[in-house]
């Protein structure tokens, strides 16, 4: 199969996998392999991690709530925005909120394959084999960093194929639903202003970007979010450098060692050397290639490979700074997915020249799958390698964990059934049962329904000051005194000592209904 696709090189293209009808059936069936290992694994759960925390949000929402006013969490409005407007349809759409966002990537990486001269068959390939790199050991589904990444490789691609106003405004949406990984997406458009010698095109990005953010930012000031949001951020810097995260490296390693854990096997760290690799074996051949250049006179280079190999070499640097500025937890690590997946086509790419130019005229008889198993091989190291067992894992408990999804839990059960509760509140730590499913008619009487040993004393003393005007607290079995947290045993003590004389406590599952008493 050939295609001569469009893009700056607009070169034919014989295509790793070489010719034929055994070629193209191979490359169809790794399609559908990687797509369904891909499908599996992007399951959101409520149990365990944060992703409960994130749907109860996203539930308070829907009944009327403001973010960072009437409910808090730490995250970007826009990636509440998508969870709230799938659960208007159904608490089963947090799947495909997140499908849609491995969709977004998928696109991107459809975008750069074609640019760089893949035919149609290799780019739907490499998109297929997109979520496998952004599925691989650092992957937490439900979890934020997902949708980042997937904007960002957006952004890069529409630079790439000099789409300068819709990068920029891609760029500005990043701010406002991942913020850490606006610096990523700012390196790669700077790149590709950078190669093309296009400072026209950044100033059109610049100001594609503005439009986007004031947008956002009306958005937020109608609906009277801007303020919490800016406080929000300054508390996120305060967290990513707070005593749980400190480090006897300083600070930059002491990051870098929480998003590449010693031992782990979620570390991201086979990822960093996939990349390297691909930028030693791919990348510095492209650059020694002598690049077509523009016939507008300016004699820009247009040449997508040696493109491609900067941008792998840009964004990597970017993520680890990022990391290193920022990261606390192993799945952080998921911002290194944005050079993975760009290595990913620059590695196709070069694959796909030389099979190419193997013979006089570029044609081959016969073909070969080598280069395709080489481009399979490659994803799956640029994914971190993961242990087949997680694939296994995950298709298991898919049915457990869609099920969870749109589980009601026992504690809103209960309090839907007594009349008398009007507002309610919530102690205790991750919302493993998503809690607010079920609840959007009564009020959130206190906005911080999840509080941590971590956070500081005058945030707890706040939310025990606001519990007793609730009508009924959930008393969640996560609050229980931990070693070493005086401040955090002083407010489990606060509570349990609220409920103790002012309600009256039934059992439930994983927590207690406590309902304050007549009088």
């Amino acid at each position: 199969m050939t295609s001569s696709p469009p893009g700056p090189e607009g070169a034919r293209s014989t295509g790793f996998g070489g010719q034929g009808v055994l070629s193209t059936t191979c490359m169809t069936l790794a399609a559908l392999v990687a797509t369904g290992l891909s499908a599996a694994r992007l399951v959101p759960s409520p149990q365990g991690d944060d992703h409960g925390t994130y749907a109860s949000v996203a539930e308070r929402l829907l009944g009327g709530d403001r973010l960072y006013t009437d409910v808090w969490d730490n995250k970007d409005p826009v990636f509440y925005y998508a969870l709230a407007l799938g659960r208007l349809v159904s608490p089963l759409a947090d799947y495909a909120v997140e499908i849609l966002w491995a969709l977004v990537a998928c696109a991107a990486a459809w975008s750069l394959s074609r640019t760089a001269g893949l035919g149609r068959s290799r780019a739907a390939l490499l998109a297929a084999l997109t979520p496998v790199v952004l599925t691989g050991p650092a992957y937490v589904p439900g979890m934020t960093h997902l949708p980042g990444v997937a904007l960002t490789l957006g952004a890069v691609a529409a630079a790439v194929r000099r789409r300068w106003v819709l990068a920029g405004a891609v760029t500005a949406i990043i701010l406002l639903t991942k913020i850490t990984l606006a610096p990523v997406a700012v390196v790669g458009l700077l790149t590709c202003a950078w190669h093309h010698r296009s400072v026209s095109g950044g100033v059109r990005a610049a100001l594609g970007g503005l439009a986007a953010l004031g947008t956002g930012i009306g958005v937020l000031t109608v609906r009277d979010e801007l303020g919490g949001w800016v406080l929000n951020l300054r508390a996120n810097l305060l967290y990513a450098d707070g005593e749980l995260f400190s480090s006897r490296y300083g600070g930059p390693v002491g990051h870098l060692l929480r998003a590449f854990p010693e031992g782990s096997p979620r570390t991201a760290l086979v990822v960093v050397v996939a990349v390297v690799a691909v930028v030693v074996l791919a990348g510095v051949p492209a650059w020694r290639e002598q690049a077509p250049r523009s016939s507008d006179g300016t004699g820009a280079d247009l040449g997508v490979a040696p493109l491609l190999g900067w941008l792998v070499v840009s964004t990597l640097v970017a993520s680890l700074v990022v990391l290193a500025a920022t990261a606390t937890w192993p799945h952080h690590g998921q911002t290194l997915g944005v050079p993975a997946v760009t290595a990913l086509v620059l590695a196709a790419t070069r694959l796909n020249t030389s099979v190419a130019h193997r013979t006089p005229g570029g044609a081959r008889r016969g073909g070969t799958l080598a280069p395709l198993a080489a481009v399979l091989v490659t994803a799956y190291a640029l994914g971190g390698a993961l242990h087949p067992t997680f694939y296994v894992q995950a298709a298991r408990s898919a049915p457990r964990a869609l099920a969870a999804l749109a589980h009601e839990s026992p504690a809103s059960t209960a309090l839907r059934s007594l009349p008398q509760v009007r507002t309610y509140a919530r102690a205790g730590s991750n919302d493993t049962s998503a809690h607010a499913l079920g609840l959007r008619g009564l009020e959130l009487a206190c906005p911080r329904f999840h509080q941590y040993s971590i956070e500081p004393a005058d945030i707890l003393d706040e939310t025990a000051t606001c519990l007793p005007s609730a009508d009924a607290i959930i008393v969640d079995d996560s609050l229980r005194p931990e070693e070493g947290a005086p401040d955090w045993n002083s407010y489990v003590a606060r509570v349990r000592g609220l409920v103790a004389a002012s309600y009256d406590c039934l059992r439930s599952t994983g927590a207690q209904v406590c309902v304050r008493r007549a009088g």
